[in-house]
């Protein structure tokens, strides 16, 4: 990754350490305007809104867009009953014990419940691709209104051009694969939010900037703090940061190479991994760079050799990175992250008193990525279980946690993680 970004990567999460967050989809010079404009939110700026939006990213609208106008009890009804039709809710269940368990967020956290919370406080609007309408968020300022319908409206262009619902299937996809497209995405409509401010400022699109460091730091620090982002674990907000800030240099490195026809193109190829999206030469280059291990395997005196996972993910580099940063300073996770070659993390129920046991298998492009991955880990875990039971050269045990045993080895490219 170039030395600048990586520096804003790690400054990034710097920030998010101290409850700092993205608000989604307004321009950050605007939030200031919040409290004394609230009057006068109507659909008629949809309108506008897609054809600016059309021009801008060079996608001409194959239909109207119908608009609604929503209140919070709305959008939060409607993002309950959008994740329960597109993920069940025992998927979302087992995913949520998946993250206590590694700790990407605390044993006692609500995951369902606080995840609806944090997206309904953080949307001023959204596209729904299956029914083809936007909804309006009314508790939004009036005069946020258009850049806020610019963004989600390319979400339209996107849905007309591209069949977004193609594009992202949380029941077949990954949550890696999901998670890099989500940042094409948004990172795109982020885009072309942008030139929609710098047209109306008399500048030229960022992609004639050589660097979108400069946005990426005015949305974090022009962020607008919350109760339920307060109460949310940093990995959780970075998780929520992560389609915008780095789906915009993801994007910003494509339009730097042949405009918004190139992000048409990664339409066509998406991203399959957040490796290729905190790392777009990976993408350029056109060569998937990493393997998908088979289920790892369990302990044969747990008994479960018989039994199937009920959940088997893929979490990739950026969940990697994040859930080191959790308890290491976030330039020393990113680099232990970087290097990632894939991964696979299976659950499996059990009877008794530890009521779950987890295998995580991730593979390293090399030896030496492996190593320092492992390193960092075994520091991370130590200072999560405060003291590690049992360490030699390529393992180490800990004990007496509140999800059982938690087994780290290291073999040649491999690092597998048992909790049991």
């Amino acid at each position: 990754m170039n030395p600048k970004i990586n520096k804003l990567i790690r400054r990034i999460f710097a920030l998010i350490r101290k409850s700092f967050c993205l608000l989604i989809a307004a321009l950050p010079l605007l939030l200031a305007w919040a409290d004394t404009a609230r009057a006068g939110n109507d659909c008629q700026t949809a309108e506008a809104a897609l054809d600016t939006a059309g021009k801008l990213r060079g996608l001409s609208p194959k239909r109207r867009v119908p608009c609604r106008l929503q209140n919070k009890t709305e959008v939060e009804r409607y993002l309950r009953e959008t994740i329960k039709k597109k993920m069940s809710e025992t998927r979302v269940e087992h995913e949520g014990q998946t993250y206590r368990m590694l700790g990407f967020i605390p044993k006692d956290f609500d995951y369902f419940d606080k995840v609806i919370n944090l997206y309904t406080d953080q949307l001023g609007g959204y596209y729904d691709p299956e029914k083809k309408y936007y909804a309006m968020a009314d508790w939004m300022p009036a005069i946020i209104q258009m850049p806020i319908a610019v963004h989600e409206l390319t979400h339209a262009l996107q849905d007309q051009h591209f069949s977004l619902a193609e594009m992202i299937d949380q029941e077949k996809l990954s949550s890696d694969v999901v998670l890099a497209r989500a940042a094409l995405i948004e990172g795109d409509a982020t885009s072309v939010m942008l030139d929609y401010s710098r047209m109306l400022a008399g500048q030229p699109s960022i992609a004639k900037e050589q660097s979108v460091s400069m946005f990426m730091l005015q949305n974090i620090s022009g962020a607008m703090l919350s109760q339920s982002l307060r109460e949310a674990p940093p990995a959780l907000q970075a998780s929520l940061l992560f389609p915008y800030v780095s789906g915009l240099n993801f994007c910003h490195a494509l339009l730097r190479k042949g405009g918004y026809r190139a992000i048409d193109r990664a339409f066509s190829r998406p991203p399959e991994s957040t490796e290729e999206i905190l790392h777009p030469q990976i993408y350029l280059r056109g060569k998937r760079d990493f393997t998908v291990p088979a289920d790892p395997q369990m302990p044969e005196e747990l008994g479960l050799k018989e039994q199937k996972p009920v959940f088997r993910d893929t979490l990739g580099e950026f969940f990697v990175s994040t859930l080191l940063a959790t308890w290491v300073s976030p330039q020393q996770a990113s680099e232990a992250a970087s290097g990632w070659g894939g991964d696979r993390v299976v659950l499996y129920p059990r009877e008794g008193e530890r009521k779950w046991a987890l295998a995580w298998q991730l593979l390293w492009d090399s030896k030496d990525d492996a190593s320092e991955f492992f390193d960092v880990l075994l520091k991370a875990y130590t200072v999560r279980f405060a003291k590690v039971k049992e360490q030699e050269k390529n393992a180490a045990r800990f004990t007496d946690s509140d999800f059982g045993d938690i087994k780290l080895s290291l073999n040649g490219k491999e690092v597998l993680v048992l909790i049991y």
